[in-house]
Protein backbone atom coordinates (compact mmCIF):
# COMPACT_ATOMS: atom_id res chain seq x y z
CA UNK A 1 0.00 0.00 0.00
CA UNK A 2 1.48 3.37 -0.99
CA UNK A 3 1.87 6.48 1.07
CA UNK A 4 -0.61 8.41 -1.05
CA UNK A 5 -3.78 6.85 0.39
CA UNK A 6 -4.20 10.15 2.28
CA UNK A 7 -2.26 13.41 2.07
CA UNK A 8 0.93 12.47 3.88
CA UNK A 9 3.34 15.25 4.72
CA UNK A 10 6.82 15.11 3.24
CA UNK A 11 9.80 17.07 4.51
CA UNK A 12 11.80 17.63 1.32
CA UNK A 13 15.41 18.68 1.89
CA UNK A 14 16.93 20.06 -1.33
CA UNK A 15 20.58 20.92 -1.86
CA UNK A 16 20.49 23.97 -4.18
CA UNK A 17 24.15 23.37 -5.08
CA UNK A 18 23.55 19.86 -6.40
CA UNK A 19 24.51 19.68 -10.08
CA UNK A 20 21.01 18.76 -11.35
CA UNK A 21 18.90 20.59 -8.76
CA UNK A 22 18.02 23.56 -10.94
CA UNK A 23 16.63 21.46 -13.76
CA UNK A 24 15.26 18.50 -11.81
CA UNK A 25 13.76 19.74 -8.55
CA UNK A 26 10.70 21.48 -10.02
CA UNK A 27 9.45 18.50 -12.05
CA UNK A 28 10.01 16.15 -9.09
CA UNK A 29 8.14 18.39 -6.66
CA UNK A 30 5.27 18.74 -9.14
CA UNK A 31 5.09 14.96 -9.54
CA UNK A 32 4.98 14.45 -5.77
CA UNK A 33 2.28 17.11 -5.39
CA UNK A 34 0.23 15.47 -8.16
CA UNK A 35 0.57 12.18 -6.29
CA UNK A 36 -1.20 13.76 -3.32
CA UNK A 37 1.63 14.72 -0.99
CA UNK A 38 1.70 17.78 1.27
CA UNK A 39 5.27 19.02 0.76
CA UNK A 40 7.35 21.05 3.15
CA UNK A 41 10.24 22.12 0.89
CA UNK A 42 13.39 23.33 2.62
CA UNK A 43 16.71 24.38 1.07
CA UNK A 44 19.30 24.56 3.89
CA UNK A 45 22.12 27.00 3.24
CA UNK A 46 24.85 24.48 4.12
CA UNK A 47 25.47 20.79 4.70
CA UNK A 48 25.71 21.51 8.42
CA UNK A 49 22.23 23.03 8.40
CA UNK A 50 20.64 19.92 6.87
CA UNK A 51 20.80 17.95 10.11
CA UNK A 52 19.20 20.80 12.05
CA UNK A 53 16.24 21.02 9.70
CA UNK A 54 15.64 17.27 9.86
CA UNK A 55 15.94 17.26 13.66
CA UNK A 56 13.47 20.12 14.09
CA UNK A 57 10.92 19.26 11.38
CA UNK A 58 11.37 15.60 10.45
CA UNK A 59 9.23 14.34 13.29
CA UNK A 60 6.17 16.09 11.84
CA UNK A 61 6.52 14.34 8.47
CA UNK A 62 5.55 10.88 7.29
CA UNK A 63 8.83 10.69 5.39
CA UNK A 64 11.95 12.76 4.65
CA UNK A 65 12.98 13.22 1.02
CA UNK A 66 16.58 14.16 0.19
CA UNK A 67 17.10 15.93 -3.14
CA UNK A 68 20.79 16.01 -4.03
CA UNK A 69 23.76 13.71 -4.44
CA UNK A 70 25.63 11.28 -2.23
CA UNK A 71 27.26 14.13 -0.31
CA UNK A 72 23.83 15.45 0.64
CA UNK A 73 22.73 12.01 1.82
CA UNK A 74 25.95 11.69 3.82
CA UNK A 75 25.39 15.06 5.49
CA UNK A 76 21.86 14.02 6.41
CA UNK A 77 22.56 10.42 7.45
CA UNK A 78 22.88 10.79 11.23
CA UNK A 79 19.83 13.05 11.43
CA UNK A 80 17.83 10.65 9.26
CA UNK A 81 18.74 7.72 11.50
CA UNK A 82 17.78 9.69 14.62
CA UNK A 83 14.52 10.83 13.02
CA UNK A 84 13.48 7.29 12.20
CA UNK A 85 11.28 8.26 9.25
CA UNK A 86 11.40 6.50 5.87
CA UNK A 87 13.68 8.25 3.37
CA UNK A 88 13.01 9.17 -0.24
CA UNK A 89 15.80 9.96 -2.71
CA UNK A 90 15.68 12.40 -5.59
CA UNK A 91 19.11 11.81 -7.23
CA UNK A 92 20.01 15.31 -8.35
CA UNK A 93 23.75 15.20 -7.67
CA UNK A 94 26.78 14.37 -9.78
CA UNK A 95 27.30 10.66 -9.11
CA UNK A 96 24.18 9.43 -7.25
CA UNK A 97 25.82 6.13 -6.36
CA UNK A 98 23.31 5.26 -3.61
CA UNK A 99 20.46 5.64 -6.08
CA UNK A 100 22.35 3.40 -8.51
CA UNK A 101 22.84 0.78 -5.81
CA UNK A 102 19.11 0.80 -4.97
CA UNK A 103 17.89 0.90 -8.56
CA UNK A 104 16.29 4.34 -8.15
CA UNK A 105 15.90 6.03 -11.56
CA UNK A 106 18.10 9.02 -12.37
CA UNK A 107 15.09 10.77 -13.92
CA UNK A 108 13.64 12.95 -11.11
CA UNK A 109 10.00 12.35 -12.05
CA UNK A 110 10.55 8.59 -12.15
CA UNK A 111 12.36 8.81 -8.80
CA UNK A 112 9.36 10.68 -7.38
CA UNK A 113 7.15 7.82 -8.56
CA UNK A 114 9.25 5.40 -6.51
CA UNK A 115 8.53 7.51 -3.41
CA UNK A 116 4.82 7.61 -4.26
CA UNK A 117 4.76 3.81 -4.49
CA UNK A 118 5.78 3.78 -0.82
CA UNK A 119 7.90 0.62 -0.58
CA UNK A 120 10.70 1.21 1.96
CA UNK A 121 13.77 -1.04 1.98
CA UNK A 122 16.04 -1.37 5.02
CA UNK A 123 19.69 -0.61 4.23
CA UNK A 124 22.89 -0.65 6.24
CA UNK A 125 25.00 2.34 7.23
CA UNK A 126 28.75 2.13 7.74
CA UNK A 127 30.74 4.03 10.37
CA UNK A 128 34.35 5.22 10.12
CA UNK A 129 35.54 6.51 13.49
CA UNK A 130 31.88 7.31 14.10
CA UNK A 131 31.31 9.11 10.78
CA UNK A 132 28.43 7.65 8.77
CA UNK A 133 28.83 6.48 5.18
CA UNK A 134 26.36 4.70 2.94
CA UNK A 135 28.58 3.92 -0.06
CA UNK A 136 32.29 3.68 0.73
CA UNK A 137 35.13 4.85 2.94
CA UNK A 138 38.56 4.97 1.36
CA UNK A 139 42.20 5.92 1.80
CA UNK A 140 44.80 6.89 -0.78
CA UNK A 141 44.07 7.77 -4.39
CA UNK A 142 40.37 8.48 -3.85
CA UNK A 143 41.19 11.06 -1.18
CA UNK A 144 43.35 13.01 -3.62
CA UNK A 145 40.52 12.86 -6.16
CA UNK A 146 38.01 14.19 -3.59
CA UNK A 147 40.36 16.98 -2.51
CA UNK A 148 41.02 18.06 -6.11
CA UNK A 149 37.42 18.01 -7.36
CA UNK A 150 36.48 21.37 -8.87
CA UNK A 151 32.87 22.40 -8.02
CA UNK A 152 32.50 24.26 -11.32
CA UNK A 153 33.75 21.25 -13.28
CA UNK A 154 31.32 19.00 -11.39
CA UNK A 155 28.46 21.28 -12.44
CA UNK A 156 29.58 21.32 -16.07
CA UNK A 157 30.86 17.79 -16.61
CA UNK A 158 29.02 15.85 -13.88
CA UNK A 159 30.20 12.21 -13.74
CA UNK A 160 32.92 12.87 -16.32
CA UNK A 161 34.52 15.27 -13.83
CA UNK A 162 35.62 12.28 -11.71
CA UNK A 163 37.52 10.83 -14.67
CA UNK A 164 39.12 14.18 -15.49
CA UNK A 165 40.29 14.65 -11.89
CA UNK A 166 41.50 11.05 -11.66
CA UNK A 167 43.70 11.47 -14.71
CA UNK A 168 45.16 14.66 -13.25
CA UNK A 169 46.08 13.14 -9.87
CA UNK A 170 47.30 9.73 -11.04
CA UNK A 171 50.80 11.05 -11.56
CA UNK A 172 50.94 12.14 -7.91
CA UNK A 173 49.83 8.79 -6.49
CA UNK A 174 52.17 6.85 -4.18
CA UNK A 175 51.84 3.49 -2.49
CA UNK A 176 51.54 3.46 1.28
CA UNK A 177 51.98 0.78 3.92
CA UNK A 178 48.96 -0.26 5.96
CA UNK A 179 47.69 -3.04 8.18
CA UNK A 180 44.08 -4.08 7.64
CA UNK A 181 42.35 -6.11 10.34
CA UNK A 182 38.99 -7.55 9.35
CA UNK A 183 37.05 -9.52 11.97
CA UNK A 184 40.34 -10.34 13.68
CA UNK A 185 42.24 -11.35 10.53
CA UNK A 186 45.20 -9.02 9.81
CA UNK A 187 47.04 -8.45 6.56
CA UNK A 188 49.85 -6.03 5.72
CA UNK A 189 49.63 -4.26 2.35
CA UNK A 190 51.48 -1.73 0.17
CA UNK A 191 48.62 -0.04 -1.61
CA UNK A 192 47.67 2.86 -3.84
CA UNK A 193 44.14 2.73 -2.45
CA UNK A 194 42.11 0.92 0.20
CA UNK A 195 38.34 1.01 -0.10
CA UNK A 196 35.77 -0.26 2.39
CA UNK A 197 32.30 -0.54 0.93
CA UNK A 198 29.01 -0.58 2.75
CA UNK A 199 27.03 -0.25 -0.48
CA UNK A 200 27.72 -1.42 -4.02
CA UNK A 201 28.67 1.65 -6.09
CA UNK A 202 30.90 4.68 -5.46
CA UNK A 203 32.96 7.26 -7.32
CA UNK A 204 30.51 7.76 -10.14
CA UNK A 205 29.63 4.13 -10.85
CA UNK A 206 32.63 2.06 -9.72
CA UNK A 207 31.72 -1.20 -7.96
CA UNK A 208 33.13 -2.25 -4.58
CA UNK A 209 32.82 -6.00 -5.20
CA UNK A 210 30.84 -8.21 -7.53
CA UNK A 211 28.87 -9.74 -4.62
CA UNK A 212 28.53 -6.57 -2.54
CA UNK A 213 25.12 -5.65 -1.10
CA UNK A 214 23.90 -2.72 0.98
CA UNK A 215 21.75 -4.85 3.27
CA UNK A 216 23.96 -7.86 4.09
CA UNK A 217 25.48 -6.51 7.31
CA UNK A 218 29.00 -6.80 5.85
CA UNK A 219 31.77 -4.46 4.72
CA UNK A 220 33.67 -5.30 1.52
CA UNK A 221 37.36 -4.32 1.55
CA UNK A 222 39.83 -4.12 -1.30
CA UNK A 223 43.41 -2.85 -1.42
CA UNK A 224 45.04 -2.07 -4.79
CA UNK A 225 48.61 -3.38 -4.48
CA UNK A 226 49.54 -2.90 -8.13
CA UNK A 227 53.22 -2.64 -8.89
CA UNK A 228 52.83 0.45 -11.06
CA UNK A 229 50.38 3.19 -12.00
CA UNK A 230 50.02 1.55 -15.40
CA UNK A 231 48.74 -1.56 -13.63
CA UNK A 232 46.30 0.58 -11.64
CA UNK A 233 44.95 2.03 -14.90
CA UNK A 234 44.69 -1.50 -16.27
CA UNK A 235 42.33 -2.39 -13.41
CA UNK A 236 39.79 0.24 -14.51
CA UNK A 237 37.44 -2.17 -16.35
CA UNK A 238 37.40 -4.52 -13.35
CA UNK A 239 36.71 -1.64 -10.94
CA UNK A 240 33.64 -0.72 -12.98
CA UNK A 241 32.03 -4.13 -12.54
CA UNK A 242 33.56 -5.15 -9.22
CA UNK A 243 35.81 -7.99 -10.39
CA UNK A 244 39.07 -6.43 -9.19
CA UNK A 245 39.25 -9.09 -6.47
CA UNK A 246 40.15 -11.65 -9.14
CA UNK A 247 43.43 -9.83 -9.79
CA UNK A 248 46.61 -10.83 -7.98
CA UNK A 249 47.31 -7.09 -7.65
CA UNK A 250 44.30 -6.65 -5.34
CA UNK A 251 43.78 -7.93 -1.78
CA UNK A 252 40.16 -8.42 -0.67
CA UNK A 253 38.52 -9.01 2.71
CA UNK A 254 34.95 -9.11 3.99
CA UNK A 255 33.53 -8.73 7.48
CA UNK A 256 31.61 -6.71 10.05
CA UNK A 257 34.49 -4.90 11.74
CA UNK A 258 37.50 -3.34 9.98
CA UNK A 259 40.52 -1.49 11.41
CA UNK A 260 43.07 0.20 9.15
CA UNK A 261 46.40 1.42 10.55
CA UNK A 262 49.08 3.31 8.63
CA UNK A 263 52.64 4.38 9.44
CA UNK A 264 51.50 8.00 9.66
CA UNK A 265 48.00 9.48 9.91
CA UNK A 266 46.27 9.55 6.52
CA UNK A 267 42.96 11.22 5.60
CA UNK A 268 39.87 9.06 5.14
CA UNK A 269 37.22 9.84 2.54
CA UNK A 270 33.62 8.89 3.40
CA UNK A 271 31.15 9.21 0.50
CA UNK A 272 33.26 11.87 -1.20
CA UNK A 273 34.15 13.99 1.85
CA UNK A 274 37.31 13.81 3.96
CA UNK A 275 35.94 13.33 7.48
CA UNK A 276 38.55 11.53 9.59
CA UNK A 277 42.04 9.96 9.47
CA UNK A 278 43.87 6.76 10.27
CA UNK A 279 43.96 4.80 12.43
CA UNK A 280 40.34 4.22 11.51
CA UNK A 281 37.85 1.74 12.95
CA UNK A 282 34.86 0.82 10.82
CA UNK A 283 31.71 -1.13 11.52
CA UNK A 284 28.25 -1.51 10.07
CA UNK A 285 24.82 -0.67 11.48
CA UNK A 286 22.47 -3.17 9.91
CA UNK A 287 19.12 -1.86 8.65
CA UNK A 288 19.78 1.62 10.07
CA UNK A 289 17.79 3.43 7.33
CA UNK A 290 14.58 2.66 5.43
CA UNK A 291 14.74 4.04 1.90
CA UNK A 292 12.01 3.97 -0.76
CA UNK A 293 13.31 1.84 -3.60
CA UNK A 294 12.03 -0.39 -6.39
CA UNK A 295 11.49 -4.04 -5.44
CA UNK A 296 14.59 -6.21 -5.48
CA UNK A 297 14.48 -8.60 -8.41
CA UNK A 298 14.76 -12.18 -7.23
CA UNK A 299 16.65 -14.68 -9.39
CA UNK A 300 14.58 -17.20 -11.32
CA UNK A 301 14.43 -20.57 -9.50
CA UNK A 302 16.53 -23.27 -11.06
CA UNK A 303 14.92 -26.54 -12.01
Amino acid sequence: MGLCMSRPRLLLIANPNASRCREGLGPAVSALAMAGFDINLRCPASSEAIAGVIASEGGEAEAVVVAGGDGTVNAAADALIACGRPVGLLPLGTANDLALTLGIPQDPVAAAAVIADGAPRAIDVGRANGHAFVNVASIGLSVKIAERQDPVRKQQWRTLSYLITTLRVLGEADRFAARITCDGQSVDVEAYQIAVGNGVHYGGGLTVAENAAIDDGLLDVYAIEAGSLAEVVGLAPALLIGTQGRSTAVTTLRGRHVVIETERPMPVNTDGEVTTETPVEMNVERGALRVYAPPVEMPEPTS
